[in-house]
């Protein structure tokens, strides 16, 4: 599947209404791991967090208050209106070819596609810090190198990324979201300084349609990977 097939995909999800993957609350693993994105290494610069494929999460309200900027990246308009009007605020607006750009404090919601994004759509902000719910497990094995290599492009030296993902047994379903084993953490991840795990779950008890499929395995993990 290319890019544009794949973008097509999010858009049908979110007109039919199939948002699974939306969590109602902000992640509880955000919450629990949020310290780990402390940036020691430039205390006395302002700190700025993405969070690409935000959707309409509730994590960047609540993040609002750890960081000093706030960027959020989705694809979806009717995700970014959703947000805005669930949320009961009245942004600004402005254009940053070729992003719809939607402002509120310090929060920035940048409407469009994020392979697209380079550095001058930040205006002069560095990113510190990145935390990514449901990007990687969003796109097929295909585009995540890519998608890597654009986080890498984005980011400032020593940036800190909170990375949540899924792995489930193979051959029995397909996603999204898709199955991120470890190893290919690793491999994607390979130019980084540190990878840790910070948490592994078992998630298969909790998830009635993983069952139904015939999973026999799933579990989510939380990686906190340095960038060089």
């Amino acid at each position: 599947m290319d890019l544009q097939q794949e973008q097509q995909q999010w858009w049908a999800r979110w007109q039919e209404g199939r948002i699974g993957f939306h969590l109602p609350e902000v992640n509880p693993l955000l919450i629990r791991h949020v310290h780990a994105l402390a940036t020691e290494t430039h205390p006395n610069e302002t700190s700025c967090i993405l969070v690409p494929l935000c959707g309409k999460s509730k994590d960047l309200i609540w993040l609002q208050s750890y960081f000093h900027q706030v960027i959020g990246v989705e694809l979806v308009p009717q995700a970014v209106k959703a947000f805005f009007e669930e949320n009961q605020i009245t942004p600004t607006h402005s254009l940053r070819d070729p992003f719809a750009t939607y402002q509120h404090g310090n929060l920035a919601l940048l409407q469009g596609d994020i392979f697209q994004m380079s550095s001058k759509h930040l205006e002069d902000q560095p990113i510190r810090t990145v935390f990514d719910r449901a990007s990687l497990i969003a796109l097929p094995n295909e585009l995540r190198k890519n998608y890597v290599a654009l986080l890498r492009s984005l980011v400032s030296p020593n940036t800190k990324l909170l990375l949540v993902t899924l792995a489930y047994e193979d051959g029995v379903i397909s996603g999204p979201p898709h199955s991120v084993p470890e190893n290919e953490i690793f491999d994607l991840f390979a130019f980084a300084t540190n990878i840790e795990l910070l948490e592994k779950q078992d998630i298969l008890p909790e998830s009635p349609n993983f069952q139904k499929a015939g999973l026999r395995w799933a579990y989510e993990a939380v990686y906190l990977i340095t960038f060089p």
